[in-house]
């Protein structure tokens, strides 16, 4: 049994307009500027919390903090990520490796209640076998807990698998966890980015993994 691990956004599905947007719009409910679409580029991967943290111009109290990362994820599991789009060429990937015969998972930093509506929305059709999010289940990555857990769930070792992501935290989670990591360069990280936590192959474009994974 082998399976390969996508982490989601910037790596499977193009999501950086619709972060851009929640972001602003909940930025503007309590009043403070909106941050620029690179900025968000820059700060993504690390799960919600620190997301907002990062978006947010000062440091909040605990409770103002929570107000804020609460109508940050209403404001985005309502919007039903209309500018999200799987990035080009990742369906044929995804339909070879099946063929191949490749357990599929997710592994988000994303909440579980967003990365599932996400899922449903874009990915549903190619069947995956896992669909992982932070939950009290799944830890963020770099933690190697989630990928394991998934692993583990689908009966595959992890010398068996791949973990493709676009983010340090991939690369770290992949490293921790004993799995062969894919850097994806078509995200939102550069290659040194990567290179610098530990990166050592990497795929230009979504279908170049196939020229990776047997």
């Amino acid at each position: 049994m082998k399976a390969v691990i996508f982490d989601l956004d910037g790596t499977l599905l193009d999501t950086l307009d619709d972060l851009t947007d929640s972001i602003n719009e909940m930025l503007k409910v309590f009043g403070y500027p909106a941050i620029a679409r690179e900025k968000v580029r820059s700060i993504i991967g690390s799960g919600a919390k620190k997301l907002i943290a990062d978006a947010l111009p000062e440091k909040l109290s605990d409770d103002e903090f929570v107000k804020c990362l609460e109508e940050y994820n209403r404001i985005y599991n309502a919007s039903g990520s209309p500018k999200t789009k799987l990035f080009d060429g990742m369906d044929v990937v995804l339909k070879e490796l099946k063929k191949r015969g490749y357990k599929l998972a997710v592994l988000s930093n994303k909440p579980q209640p967003s990365t599932d509506k996400v899922y449903e929305k874009y990915l549903k059709e190619f069947h995956f076998d896992f669909v992982g999010g932070q939950s009290e289940k799944i830890k963020c990555k770099p933690d190697p807990a989630g990928a394991l857990y998934e692993l583990k769930t689908l009966g595959v070792d992890p010398k068996d698998a791949y973990l493709v992501g676009d983010g340090e935290t991939d690369v770290m989670a992949a490293i921790n966890a004993g799995i062969t990591c894919i850097a994806a360069l078509w995200g939102n990280r550069s290659k040194e980015q990567l290179k610098a936590v530990g990166g050592k192959i990497f795929a230009d474009y979504p279908q170049q993994i196939l020229d990776l994974i047997p």
